[in-house]
């Protein structure tokens, strides 16, 4: 991959292997710019930062990324090129595309921000989903995005006491369908998760204990079927059943977004009842799961970005991680400051000092 004016990366070229990486350097050295390139070259946006101009080379106008990788055996390079004037523009083999691309490389990125996802809010929870689904299926994000509208609209129109009205009627209908439709994808991708988590949570915890996944509805469903029928016809009734609180509230208090994800070890729900240590194997075993995921659904392995969780790992649960990795079939790329108690014998190792490759 290459990288040109990106942050502190003023001209970088890095070949990595195959298999494990790892990124070792100092902090504020670059080696969290180089997860973000291979990040943004995925997704379009960054992990760390919302605006694109804070990704300039102090005092440059536009920065260049460019990867070259495979997908179900067709060589591919992806071009990532944005301008202060001109905005962005994304290229798969010197064609102009979007991020919907479905050769477009996948990524799964864990830091240690995503160790608080089983403690965490439901919203980080609903996010994790959210984030899988948008890199699965692109019309998962369009739908995502016209929800987010539509519940704007309806939380307006409560707040100004319209809900009676023609227009409050209208956007409810459509706030149902698009509802049913974001639940039942993100139900459908967490029975997927669900059965990677379980083995590999295993795996790396040496089978101290079992995990489970559920997605946990903000309203009940009585139908023993769960289907976009069943899910609009509890939807109705429950806002129905919900109309006086919502008009007292002024929000809208039944949906996906107020649905949250139930991890279960040992049959307790995890963000009670397991240890620090414990959610953190659940964590890993999450991420690792979303990848396996990916990989079912795309076809293809996605590249996994690992930055800066070893230090957040005891010293067993560090070489486990380390060890799946280097056994793994996909390819990925760890950073760490240095590599005290990292069993490497299989990985590619380089360092990293202000912005260039030693």
């Amino acid at each position: 991959m290459e990288a040109r004016d990106f942050r502190n990366l003023e001209k970088l070229t890095y070949r990595p292997g195959s298999g494990l990486n790892i990124i070792l350097g100092d902090n504020a050295q670059g080696k969290t710019n180089i997860l973000e390139s291979i990040y943004l070259l995925s997704v379009g946006t960054s992990f760390r930062t919302g605006s694109d101009k804070n990704l300039l080379r102090y005092d440059k106008e536009t920065y260049a990324l460019r990867g070259l990788y495979s997908c179900n055996d067709r060589n591919l390079e992806a071009e990532l090129t944005y301008h202060l004037k001109s905005g962005k523009m994304f290229k798969i083999n010197s064609k102009k595309t979007t991020f919907g691309n479905p050769l477009r490389l996948r990524v799964v990125i864990f830091s240690p921000d995503d160790l608080f996802l089983i403690k965490g809010s439901p919203h980080k929870r609903r996010q994790f989903l959210d984030f899988i689904l948008t890199q699965i299926k692109s019309e998962y994000n369009y739908n995502l995005v016209n929800y987010s509208k539509i519940l704007k609209k309806r939380n307006l129109l409560l707040k100004r006491e319209q809900y009676n009205t023609r227009s409050f009627a209208i956007i409810e209908e459509v706030f149902i369908e698009n509802a049913a439709r974001i639940i039942l994808a993100r139900i459908n991708l967490i029975n997927n998760l669900d059965e990677y988590a379980a083995s590999i949570y295993q795996e790396i915890t040496n089978r101290k204990g079992n995990l489970k996944i559920r997605y946990a509805l903000s309203f009940p469903l009585e139908s023993g079927k769960i289907n976009h029928d069943a899910l609009k016809e509890a939807l109705k009734k429950q806002i129905g059943e919900k109309k006086e609180q919502e008009i007292k509230r002024r929000s809208s208090l039944v949906g996906p977004h107020r649905d949250d994800l139930n991890v279960y070890q040992d049959g307790r729900i995890a963000r009670y009842f397991a240890s620090q240590g414990q959610q953190r194997n659940i964590v890993v075993a999450l991420k690792l799961a979303e990848l396996h995921t990916l990989k079912k659904i795309s076809g293809f392995n996605p590249v996994f970005l690992l930055d800066e969780v070893l230090s957040e790992l005891d010293r067993e649960k560090r070489h486990l991680l380390l060890d799946y990795l280097q056994e793994a079939g996909f390819q990925s790329f760890l950073t760490s400051v240095n590599l005290d108690e990292i069993d490497h014998k299989s990985a590619a190792v380089v360092t990293v000092k202000n912005g260039h490759l030693q």
